[in-house]
């Protein structure tokens, strides 16, 4: 075997050397990959809400005059809760929740102070909007369903810099048109590349959906996100289809938690060129364009590591037809040492047996 090890011809080593460095760039690939999921915060609440995997996070983006008003969404709740009931899931736990929901809607507002006036981005949210987007605090704290603030405000550093000359405001007033809105936050804006591209170029602030509504400008409809169980495969996707209508043109619905897995990524390859063309009036928030990002870039990873693994596994094929053509063994052989190999265990196992009776007597 030694020999024939050695005697391999150039052109086979050559295409083994050549599989080992597309194996190499595969796994730094897969490195990367793994970069990109990890930081994919807003696309994870599910298995932050159930570590055993058991709950699914569903979005629902709607175009701009789909609905006229959150009040929409408490139908919304009845449906779901109702589909849990009759699908057998209950609460183990008088206290406990089955799922959790945010709604948001990006839109601007001014924001004054006796020092400046700055127009925003904002978002408007409602829920546990916060535990869905997680924001990389500065100082303060985010607010969420059970605090939430009517006139409570998040800004980012930039504006609070703008505004006060200082990052340090929790506390702080701030007009928005004549009423007085009050900091709770501040947070670092993301300013990556595709974070810039996906809608977060300028300075942004979070507020009430209500304060949104009232008191600034709206643009698009509403985003609706939900996380709730899934106990067999595909379960909160159909649930929330049926709730919301499955045929419904003015809405796009996206299952967060298997979006990126194989399959889904396979799906986006062979979309390619048709996947950004939309018929539907939705303009989606900035973390669902950072999500559709991330998701072409993790699709073109897959495609190149298909490529990178093909001409291993030709490698594999051809090394195993080359050992085999110059085999100098054969079947026949192979079958007579294994049987000799256990008549010779058999006899082994016969003796040690007589010796202990002989041992006895």
């Amino acid at each position: 075997m030694k020999n024939l090890i050695q005697n391999i011809p150039v052109k086979i080593r050559f295409m083994g050397l050549v599989s080992a460095v597309c194996l190499l760039l595969a796994g730094i690939l897969l490195l990367f990959e793994n970069q990109i999921l990890r930081g994919l915060y807003d696309q994870q609440m599910a298995g932050r809400w159930s570590k055993e995997g058991e709950a699914s996070q569903i979005s629902v983006f709607y175009a701009e005059n789909a609905i006229d008003s959150e009040d929409y969404f408490l139908g919304m709740e009845q449906s779901v809760e109702k589909a849990l009931q009759n699908a057998g899931i209950i609460k183990e736990k008088e206290q406990a929740r089955l799922w959790i929901w945010a709604a948001s809607r990006m839109g601007k507002a001014t924001l004054s102070t006796t020092r400046a006036k700055v127009e925003l981005q904002a978002v408007g949210v409602s829920g546990e909007f916060f535990q869905f987007h997680p924001q990389k605090i500065v100082s303060g704290a985010m607010f969420s369903q059970d605090n939430l603030m009517k006139d409570g405000l998040i800004i980012d550093k930039e504006t609070a810099w703008q505004l006060f000359g200082s990052s340090d405001v929790v506390g702080m007033q701030v007009m928005i048109g004549e009423v007085p809105h009050y900091i709770t936050g501040v947070i670092e804006r993301g300013d990556s590349r595709l974070e810039k591209a996906a809608g977060l170029e300028k300075p942004m602030c979070f507020l009430s959906l209500d304060s949104l509504k009232s008191y600034g400008t709206v643009n698009g409809g509403f985003t609706y996100e939900i996380v709730l169980p899934n106990p067999v495969k595909g379960f909160a996707l159909s649930t929330m289809q049926t709730v919301v209508g499955n045929g419904n043109e003015n809405v796009v619905i996206v299952e967060n938690s298997t979006r990126f897995q194989f399959l889904s990524l396979v799906k986006i390859i062979k979309d390619f060129g048709i996947r950004s063309m939309s018929l539907k009036g939705v303009v989606f928030p900035y973390w669902e364009n950072i999500a559709r990002g991330k998701e072409d870039i993790l699709a073109l990873f897959l495609m190149f590591k298909i490529l990178l693994l093909v001409l291993p596994v030709i490698f594999i094929i051809t090394f195993i037809i080359y050992l085999w053509k110059n085999r100098t063994w054969s079947l026949r052989q192979i079958l007579v040492r294994v049987q000799d190999k256990a008549y010779e265990a058999d006899s082994k196992r016969m003796q040690k047996k007589r010796k202990k009776q002989e041992g006895k007597v």
